[in-house]
């Protein structure tokens, strides 16, 4: 690592996982010390490794070795003393025998194979780490998105019970709901008042953009009544209460209108929807 490194969003995922794990060559391990500080996407990498390889040593229950193990170490290991020396013995003998090498002979240098031995299993352990933060992203990646679709389920869920609530209450004889549709037919909501106040129900109604949102008025004499601003969301009714400030009825009808903003006007703009008062 001759040239600094640029800085990247996606770091260097080799280089900060040797660096974590003491991989590098001590050349490389300064360049890449002075680089970290300003490479967010290393920075991560280095924290998401060095959790990972936390997790990996608190997973793993220290044990002590069989004693048979020890005692088998130890025999072989004062056989190698014993024979290490009579070699070392017969060695300078022979020594004695031989001429001297010429001053003139260059000798060979010895590779050092720990060193190889040690960068490769660096670069294993590297591949091993990375592999497992791949892997355990997927997993938080997988968990999380399960948990969406299990509180999607929920609230799906809990919507429709309520949206069958109101329509058993709405079938009941002497309780106030209207069916809103729009000037071509289209059923698109209800609305229903169990004793606390009108509930409404839309469904059918196209998303509004963000710059609007849907209210709901009340029908009382010649001068509508604000209610509610309510949002669709496309993805099925939508169930909401109507403040009990406002649910100054009865009310003899009502009408969704399409606003600019999200705050209940003084008069409505656009109606797209409305309903007479049954029951």
């Amino acid at each position: 690592m001759t040239t600094p490194l640029p800085a990247s969003p996606d770091g260097h995922p080799e280089l900060a996982v040797a660096w974590v794990l003491h991989g590098l060559e001590p050349e490389e391990d300064v360049a890449f010390t002075a680089h970290l500080g300003d490479c967010p996407g290393c920075l991560r990498i280095v924290a998401e490794t060095e959790e990972v390889t936390t997790l990996l040593g608190s997973a793993v229950e220290p044990g002590a070795p069989p004693s048979s193990l020890r005692d088998r170490i130890l025999a072989e290991a004062g056989e190698s003393s014993s024979s290490g020396s009579g070699a070392s013995e017969a060695s300078l003998l022979a020594s004695s025998d031989r001429k001297a090498p010429s001053s003139n002979v260059v000798p060979l240098r010895r590779p050092e194979r720990g060193g190889w031995i040690r960068r490769t299993t660096a670069v294993v352990a590297v591949a091993a780490v990375l592999a497992l933060v791949v892997a355990v992203g997927g997993l938080i990646a997988a968990n999380r998105s399960l948990a969406e679709q299990r509180d999607a389920a929920a609230a799906a869920a809990a919507r429709g019970q309520e949206v069958t609530e109101m329509l058993d209450a709405a079938a009941q004889p002497g309780v106030p709901h209207a069916v809103l549709a729009t000037p071509q037919g289209n059923f698109v909501g209800l609305v229903v008042d169990k004793g606390q106040g009108p509930e409404v129900m839309a469904s059918g109604l196209a998303p509004a953009d963000p710059d609007h949102t849907y209210v709901l008025w009340g029908l009382a004499g010649r001068k509508p009544v604000g209610l509610t601003t309510f949002e669709m969301s496309g993805s099925g009714p939508v169930v909401q209460s109507v403040p009990s400030v406002q649910a100054a009825g009865p009310f003899a009808g009502f009408a969704v209108s399409l606003e600019p903003g999200h705050t209940v006007p003084a008069t409505p703009t656009q109606v797209v929807a409305s309903g007479q008062t049954a029951g």
